[in-house]
């Protein structure tokens, strides 16, 4: 009896794991997919200040889920926690390497007005 046991738990598992790896993917995809678009839409001298503010959005979001899944943060291979760190380290070098007069200027709505619009 502890054989079929055994064997159930052993299905149970593998299927559990699965289905991680399936959700995994498809959150990664979630959040690499739209910072990279949008990365096309922004003027070249304010890459380095929207990739500091996508990479914290994104970590902060797999930072959610991965404490919505309950992942182990001891796991031996790669959990969520350590592609949300890595997210973390992405965008607090960027921001780092961008200077503040970018960061004002991403964060700052346009004042000039062309004569056209007027």
């Amino acid at each position: 009896m502890s054989i079929q046991q055994r064997t159930r738990s052993a299905v149970a598992s593998a299927t559990h794991s699965h289905w991680s790896h399936v959700a995994s993917a498809i959150l990664l995809s979630a959040v690499a997919v739209p910072p990279i678009g949008f990365l096309f839409l922004v003027r070249t001298p304010l890459i380095l200040p929207s990739i500091a503010v996508i990479s914290l959005a994104s970590a902060a979001i797999i930072a959610l889920a991965a404490w919505c899944m309950s992942s182990d943060r001891n796991s031996p291979g790669i959990s969520l926690w350590d592609i949300s760190g890595a997210y973390v380290f992405i965008g607090f070098a960027a921001g780092m390497l961008s200077e503040p007069q970018q960061a004002m200027e991403l964060f700052s709505l346009p004042t000039e007005t062309h004569k056209s619009a007027q």
